[in-house]
This record gives C-alpha cells, structure tokens and sequence, in this order.
C-alpha cells in the first residue's frame, strides 16, 4: 500500500511528486509516480527501457526516425479523419514519458494575461472564485525559478549566445513593423543552452530544463519511486483509497498489474487523464459518480470542453528579394513572439522551426499557395493548381523545388488564442479518440484575425502564406490540449473542485492540464505547473481543505 500514487510526470504530475515527496521525507510514507514512457535520462528507474545512454548520458536523439519519435510522445486523433484530404479531423500531440510535456517543448514560459481568468461561459466565470493571476503570481515566480527562465535578448554584448533570439526572429521582427506590430523577445525555461536546436526531439545536452532536471530530480532525491513503462488501464474506489490497475511493459514484457494507495492524483496530461476516468466510470457509481453532468443542457462535463489553446500553425515564403536569410533550423525553435495583437483580438503570434517533414505530412501545412490566399474559415480553400493546371504537390519535383530554399526563404509561425473549447475527447477500453466538430463564431473570428496578420507579414516581407491544414482540410491541429476535467466551483460545472479534487472522491484528485478550465492564450505549461503548486501547497498546509496529513492518518 502506498501513500500516495502519482500517474503521469509531465507538468502537474513532477511538481506533484517534488511536493509530496518533501512532504512524505524521513516520514516513512510512500509516493509512487507512474510513467507509461521511458526513463530518457537512464537514471530515475534503472529497469527501464530505451537505447543505451549517448555521450551526454541520456537517451534523446538528434532524429526524426517514428521509432525514436513514439517513445517520445503520442498522437491522439479521430481515425475516421486524420491525413484524409478533405475530411475534418483533430490531432493533438503530447509528451511521453518521463518529464512528460517537457520533453518536446520548446521551453516558452510566459504568464496567462489577466483576462484569461475572467472568461465567462453562459454568464459565469470559467475558473474558480479562488484563481487570478494576481492568486497565481507568487506561484508563478517559483515555477521560473525552479525552470530557470530566462528572458531572451536582441542584441547585448554582456549577454551569452544562448540568451539571444534566432537569425528567424530578426525576420519576423520585420515583417511586424511592416505591418505597425511589434515583435519582442520570449522568455524560455533554459540555462547556457548549447544552441543546437532539436528541442522538440529531446534535448541532449543539458540547457533546455525539462522536468527530470528540476522537479523529478527533487522528488528522486526525496524517495519517491519511478516506474517507468506502466500503462494504467482503469482506476477504482476502495474502502480507504483507491486501486491503480494496468500493464508493466518493461523489459520487452507485458505483466499486469494492481497498485493501492491512499491518495491519487491523476497527472497523465489533457488527453490520457481524461480518458482514464472515462474508461474507469463504471467503477465509479452512485454518489461517487465521476460525472454530475452540466444542468443547463443536459450533456456530460467529463471529456468535454477540450481546448487546442488556440493552436493555429501556417508555413511560408520570404521573398527573394528580402535582405536576411531565415535559417529557421540553427538555434532555438521559438524565440520572440508578436503580443500587438492581443488587446483587440485575444491571440499572440510565434515564429518557430518546423522540420520540412511535418509540412511534406501536410501537418501543420503545405508548402504550396492557396487556391485563394485572402480566404478565411474551415475548408475554406484548396491547394491552388500549377501553370499546367496540375494541383501542385508535396512530393517529388515539386517538393524538391521547395526544398531548395527550405532555410533561406521558409519561415513557419503560428498563432495562440482563446478558443471556445469546442473540442471532445471519447475513450473505451480500446483506444481514446478526439473530436472537433465545429468552430464557434468566436474562435472563428480569432483565427481569421490571426491568418490574415500572418498572410500580412509574409506579404509585406515579399513572401507568400501557404495553404493551411485548417482552411484546406479542417483539420484542427494543437500540441497545447486543455481540458477535458475542467475544474470548478459547482459539481455541474466541472469533474474537480478549486483543490483540484473530483466531486464526491475524497483523496482523488487531478493536477494537470486536463483541469485548466478555459484557454490560456499562451504556451500552457508555465500555468499548469504553477496551478499545481498552488494546488499541492494548499493540500499539504490545509488551507481551505483536509490536509494531506490527516487524509493519511
């Protein structure tokens, strides 16, 4: 029997595990984190899988190979759709194993603005009484400090290189003052970081602060155990806590499993912890039901309420003409961001490196024109058809042709926004599935706003917008899931309370982005972490609640 059982390690699960391990230390009480992942860096739990340790003594890659990429993260889908032309679909990518999120991001650490925390939806507030960023501020700073953030530089000659923003953010820079914006550097959770790039493979070496160089390491240093390759299956309500079934894959073997415990905190990320209460809902009956539902319409909260964070990516070119060269692929994927747009429209934009392999698997785009550059909405164009009156392809000549200029002359950037949360997660016992059937009129809006400044700049820099996966296809892409356990005041709202604790499930609690009520309109992993501080610390004071220490007893 353990204490406490910790599923998931990427943002909430590590900070989870760090508190409750300081909190257990020298105690005698016992914290478990669970991982369906590898171990990367070969020394949290030594019978994990992966390849032998590289130079720097861990397991990341400098690849592109699916098999290295799989063991690094997942793509949840709706089958009926994905890589169809033509057929709307949803796709989300989310970190795998341990350090979860944080070993593909590319570090971007910025607060929530203040108006994300008073959305409102049907005439009431998103986010509990209780959450502000006034409330979250003090969490925030320790967050930074534990991930080392650093806010980047243009040009100083007292700062390191590592500090600096890429030859592509000089660029876009650019192009938002030709178009009256204003472009300013980002603030990354890095540390004399080597400027090689590959942040979104896994980083080798050792500047990018992924989560087992801070939090897992706090909590590995405390006593917690590590186990890596258990792929839980359901979980169930017992008389004096609960039981974690699942699947132990390592050494090439598949034992099952049963774990008990006291105190459960499901930190598997948006997706994997919403879907492993959905799976597990049968076990949960009565007045102990995992789902109130929402009174006004009828339909279920668990599940539902799914944000892509306003995740809207584009690709395309610079024009021949313009003076710099982009080099997108030398430094850090991300380094300076556009917030001009924010105060009238809710969304900022970012320049990042995007491999030309995502848009020859036309995800996040093409690398091709439009049909109609200025159209705006889903599905609303087609790839525009060559001098031939052939439809123009990636692959083969064309895409070859592409690829000639791919360094000096792409530049990929996206939006973030507040979206309306339209997205849906669906599960059984046999795979989990995500869904957005529609589009409110409010994210739709955003978005266009959002196309039409980024077709803007690349205009103004001589340069053409390819066509996207969103007006061509549909399809909704996101690497920042939000929701799907929303957190709330009142049971019919949301599937925790403001303490991060199901509705009538004394010692179940979710800390992750599965219980983020609205979308940030930032990259989310700052806030998840600093909502799951602000958690942890108020369950292990007992501040409004039953402290750790007597659910224990």
């Amino acid at each position: 029997m353990f204490d406490v059982v910790i599923i998931g390690s990427g943002f909430g699960g590590a900070v989870a595990a760090a508190r409750a391990g300081l909190f257990a230390q020298g105690s005698g009480r016992r914290v478990l984190v669970l991982d369906k992942g590898i171990d990367p860096t070969g020394r949290f739990d030594p019978l994990s899988d992966g390849p032998p340790l590289n130079e720097q003594g861990n397991r990341f890659q400098h690849s592109l190979a699916p098999d290295y990429l799989t063991e690094l993260g997942e793509l949840f889908t709706d089958p009926r759709g994905a890589y169809r032309s033509g057929v709307p679909s949803m796709n989300v990518v989310t970190g795998k194993g341990l350090g979860g999120g944080s070993l593909l991001y590319d570090g971007v650490s910025l607060r929530a603005p203040s108006l994300v925390f008073d959305q409102v939806r049907r005439g009431r507030r998103l986010w509990p009484a209780a959450f502000s960023r006034a409330a979250l501020q003090p969490w925030y700073r320790v967050v930074e400090q534990q991930l080392r953030v650093h806010k980047l530089e243009w040009t100083d000659a007292n700062v390191p290189h590592w500090q600096l923003a890429t030859k592509r953010d000089f660029v876009f820079a650019e192009g938002c003052r030709r178009i009256g914006a204003t472009a300013a550097p980002l603030k990354l959770a890095t540390f004399q970081d080597a400027n090689e790039g590959w942040w979104n493979q896994g980083q080798r070496f050792s500047g990018r602060q992924d989560l087992t160089k801070n939090y897992l390491s706090t909590a590995h240093a405390a006593g917690v155990e590590l186990r890596t390759g258990h792929d839980v299956d359901t979980i169930a309500p017992t008389n004096d806590g609960y039981v974690v079934k699942g699947v132990d894959t390592r050494g090439g073997k598949k034992v099952e499993f049963e774990i008990e415990c006291r105190v459960l905190i499901v930190a598997a990320g948006a997706i994997a912890s919403s879907a492993l209460l959905l799976r597990s809902r049968d076990h949960f009956v009565g007045e102990r039901t995992l789902d109130r539902g929402d009174e006004d319409n009828g339909r279920a909260v668990l599940g539902q309420h799914l944000s892509s964070n306003g995740d809207y990516g584009v690709t395309g070119r610079v024009g021949a003409d313009f003076e710099r060269a982009v080099e997108s692929f030398k430094g850090k994927p991300m380094s300076s961001f556009c917030p001009s747009f924010w105060p009238e429209h809710q969304f900022i934009l970012i320049p990042f490196h995007a491999a030309p392999l995502y848009p020859a698997l036309e995800q996040i785009t093409t690398m091709n024109p439009p049909e109609h550059p200025n159209a705006l909405g889903r599905g609303s164009t087609k790839v525009a058809e060559r001098g031939d009156g052939k439809r123009a392809r990636n692959w083969g000549a064309d895409f070859k042709r592409q690829l000639t200029e791919f360094g000096t002359r792409s530049l990929t950037m996206g939006c973030l926004a507040l979206d309306a949360c339209e997205g849906e997660i669906l599960a059984d016992a046999d795979r989990v599935r995500v869904q957005w059937r529609e589009t409110s009129e409010r994210t739709e809006e955003r978005w266009s706003a959002a196309v039409d400044a980024m077709r803007r700049i690349y205009e103004a820099l001589g340069g053409e917008l390819f066509c996207d996966n969103y007006r061509k296809d549909g399809t909704v892409n996101t690497s920042h899931p939000l929701g799907g356990c929303r957190m709330a005041d009142e049971a019919t709202e949301g599937v925790v309370d403001p303490f991060g604790e199901a509705f009538g499930n004394r010692n179940l609690f979710v800390m992750d982005g599965a219980i983020i009520p609205s979308a940030l309109g930032v990259n989310p992993s700052l806030t998840i972490a600093a909502v799951a501080e602000h958690l942890m610390d108020r369950l292990i004071r007992g501040d409004g609640t039953e402290a750790l220490a007597d659910r224990l007893a």
